[in-house]
């Protein structure tokens, strides 16, 4: 994966140790693809602060996806934690599926893809770090994820179960796929899935452009998938489809 960090206002930080960063980021991020990431990616940062972090559609295949990063200075963490995201539909092929209703799904994946960089690298960087002074930053990756995970409003209502949750809210999902706090209960209920199965994130190259309610959608999305991958997708239906009634 070819990374450029273009010039701008990072803040308190040198455009090379970002680079550096970013580069790990991706190692972690990219570990269980059975095919090379071989991207060109542009990394510059949001016009201001108060700007989302977001990755850009491109005009053309032969341009390099062009990804914007809020984070500033050096809250690495931060820079980890938005990179994973945005890396992440890249690998879900965002452009191939804009503007579809389930695209909630994609931003839950995507969270769930922070939450899983960010834990890899806080036990790599102790032994492993980009440089070796960065190694007592180990816990800090650590503890931005754990504090994502424990936010209140990022989990299910006391007594709800997620098929439930799912029932309730899909519709408002559907309607606005940024509401991150609901894509983060999906996101933190899958986290034990791909920790245990982490090849699952090869299925999510082939996600379907249906527009079908969550039930339909992912039977489509298991019709998708190499073999190999098929289990983890059914494990994922399990735990996101227990007790609703089939659509």
């Amino acid at each position: 994966m070819e990374i450029e960090v273009v010039q701008g206002n990072w803040g308190d930080n040198k455009q090379e140790n970002i680079s550096i960063l970013l580069q790990n980021v991706a190692t972690h991020f990219e570990t269980d693809f059975r095919e090379t990431l071989d991207w060109r990616i542009s990394v510059r940062p949001t016009n201001t602060e108060k700007d989302d972090p977001m990755t850009c559609y491109r005009s053309s295949p032969q341009e390099p996806f062009r990804i914007l990063l809020q984070a500033r200075d050096k809250y690495w963490a931060k820079f980890a934690y938005q990179f994973a995201h945005e890396l992440c539909h890249v690998a879900s092929d965002f452009e191939r599926l804009r503007a579809n209703p389930n695209n909630w799904f994609h931003e839950a994946l995507c969270e769930l893809a922070s939450i899983i960089t960010l834990r890899r690298m806080a036990k790599s960087w102790p032994d492993n770090p980009p440089y070796p002074n960065w190694s007592d930053y180990a816990p800090s990756l650590a503890c931005y994820a754990q504090d994502c995970l424990a936010k209140p409003e990022r989990q299910l209502p006391n007594g709800l179960r997620l098929s439930s949750w799912l029932d309730r809210e899909e519709p408002s999902l559907r309607a606005d796929k940024y509401q991150r706090d609901k894509n983060a209960i999906v996101a933190y209920a899958l986290l034990p899935l791909f920790e245990d199965a982490p090849n699952g994130w090869n299925a999510i190259r082939l996600l379907p452009g249906s527009n079908d309610m969550l039930g339909a959608y992912l039977r489509k999305w298991h019709s998708k998938v190499e073999s190999i991958d098929a289990p983890v997708v059914e494990r994922l239906i399990s735990i996101l489809e227990a007790g609703r009634i089939r659509r």
